[in-house]
């Protein structure tokens, strides 16, 4: 029967180039790792709950890294998701580092999406947005929502990839809480909306509204002059 904590332990010893062996016994797995598998991980062979192997994947990183094997940058969890006009969303680019994929895999699998989903899913879910790296190089990628995201990472697959789905719709579900206790965005699209349809009525009133006509004044006339211009005649 699969264990997902050893399958994670053993991705992550062969990702650093570590040696390892597997010891089975008792209740526990002893993994031994290291050049002369100087170095003892022990691991339970039913894992208790769903959380078990990040649990796992966090020690076992943490020991190759205090053991000098390998050095691991954990990203922040605001870094998943963040919060676009008042909606939460992700960039492909970290989509790509944290599921450990190419981020022109990434790409492809999401130009995939794009051409089967309809273009009103495509409009709502994916928006198209430009990164640069460390060397100044420009490239495309997208910004996505939880049901852009969704789709796109549905095919990932792996204990690493589960568990990277799993933070990332908690993070979605947090900040989608969050957005919906700090603002309301149904009102303020209603407002925009009644808002534009009175500039649009003003603007057709102008149009319609003739411009004032100019009146020409007669010039005033002395009687007087006006005798003597009719005796001249």
């Amino acid at each position: 029967m699969s264990n997902p904590c050893l399958d994670v332990v053993e991705e992550e010893l062969t990702a650093a180039g570590v040696s390892y062996c597997v010891e089975h016994g008792g209740k526990h797995l002893h993994i031994h790792f290291g050049e002369d598998h100087q170095h003892l991980h022990v691991i339970a062979k039913t894992p208790s709950d769903w959380r078990a192997p990040l649990n796992e994947r966090a020690l076992i990183r943490r020991s190759l890294a205090q053991l000098g094997y390998r050095h691991f940058e954990q990203p922040p969890a605001q870094a998943l998701v963040s919060l676009t006009d008042g909606e939460p969303t992700c960039a492909s680019y970290h989509v790509a580092d944290h599921f450990s994929k190419a981020h022109k895999d990434v790409l492809r699998a999401i130009d995939r999406v794009r051409e089967e989903c309809g273009q009103e899913f495509d409009r709502r879910n994916f928006t198209p947005i430009d990164y640069v790296d460390g060397k100044g190089r420009t490239y495309r990628a997208y910004c996505m929502t939880k049901d852009g995201f969704t789709l796109v990472v549905m095919g990932f697959t792996g204990s690493s990839a589960t568990e990277w789905k799993v933070r990332y719709i908690e993070e979605f579900n947090r900040l989608s809480g969050q957005a919906k206790s700090l603002t309301p965005t149904a009102e303020i699209s209603l407002l925009r909306s009644e808002l534009d349809t009175v500039v649009g009525l003003l603007g057709d009133l102008e149009g319609r509204i003739a411009p004032p006509q100019r009146v020409r004044k007669t010039p005033f006339v002395r009687p007087s002059v006006l005798r003597r211009m009719r005796r001249m005649a």
